[in-house]
């Protein structure tokens, strides 16, 4: 479970094209937090426009002391300083200092590049021990990878923006000393859709859905297992991220992280191949 990373967006935000329960209740987020933390996960993602994500995170620590999470934050103003914002979100999270902090998109590394370093020296190890940029595209990967200044991305992988994609550049990225962590291991949810109720924009993604589903079906492998599975099969990899809405779905996605897939499963995934980068990105999706 120590390479599992606990993504909070639905505490504060209704989130996920697949989520039919909204915003998770605060008594929920108790539970799922007070769970994980049994279970060996220490580590929690956050960012500062997740709605109030980070309030109720820190409300959570306050009345419970014996729980050291680690923190993962995100900055996402290119109006304000990074050091405002870091101190609003350590504010907001109650804590003396988080474990990573990131910017949250490629355009607020380019924006704030030339200030990192004075901004390292005078914060890293005080307040945050890792700096680091939530990525998508493997154009911005490979910038990312000759920036010494950069401790860790956070990318999507899975089963659809796969290892044929991304597998040479993150491999790349990894023998250069940063620490990958993978986000949109369910697409969103997307792979728990009916494709019969795929939005328009998303139809180009019924095909590919479907062979998903035979590969999981003819394995005997329910499609959270296929897609964790696949995700935990790569070396390159040092950290999946997992969303939840609720703690039964937290209860059902740990239990199928021990299960490995054959290499010929791994082998039909990889013959799937998205033309149209843009289908994988959930920030240009119609919400």
């Amino acid at each position: 479970m120590s390479n599992i990373i606990l993504g909070t967006v639905q505490f504060g935000l209704d989130y996920g094209i697949n989520n039919a329960l909204g915003k998770t209740p605060i008594s929920e987020v108790h539970r799922i937090l007070n769970y994980v933390y049994s279970k060996g996960i220490k580590t929690l993602d956050t960012a500062s426009d997740y709605g109030d994500s980070e309030e109720i995170i820190g409300d959570y620590l306050v009345s419970n002391p014996d729980k050291k999470f680690e923190i993962i934050t995100k900055v996402n103003s290119s109006k304000i300083s990074l050091e405002k914002q870091l101190h609003e979100s350590l504010q907001k999270l109650k804590v003396d200092k988080v474990a990573v902090l990131m910017l949250h998109s490629y355009d607020l590394y380019e924006k704030f590049k030339s200030k990192l370093p004075l901004f390292c020296q005078k914060n890293k190890g005080k307040f945050f021990n890792e700096l680091g940029v939530s990525v998508y595209t493997n154009e911005e990967v490979g910038v990312i990878s000759s920036d010494p200044v950069i401790d860790r991305i956070q990318t999507p992988f899975n089963l659809l923006d796969n290892e044929l994609k991304r597998g040479e550049r993150y491999a790349d990225i990894k023998s250069k000393g940063k620490i990958i962590d993978t986000r949109s291991v369910f697409l969103q949810g997307l792979f728990f859709k009916d494709t019969n109720e795929l939005p328009t924009y998303l139809e180009p993604l019924r095909e590919p859905l479907e062979k998903l589903k035979k590969i999981a079906e003819s394995n005997s492998l329910r499609m959270d297992e296929l897609a964790i599975g696949y995700a935990s099969s790569m070396d390159f990899i040092d950290n999946i991220l997992i969303g939840v809405d609720s703690l039964d779905q937290l209860k059902d996605n740990l239990n199928v992280l021990s299960n490995l897939i054959s290499m010929e499963t791994i082998e039909a995934i990889n013959m799937i191949s998205i033309q149209n980068d843009n289908l994988l990105n959930p920030s240009l999706w119609k919400m």
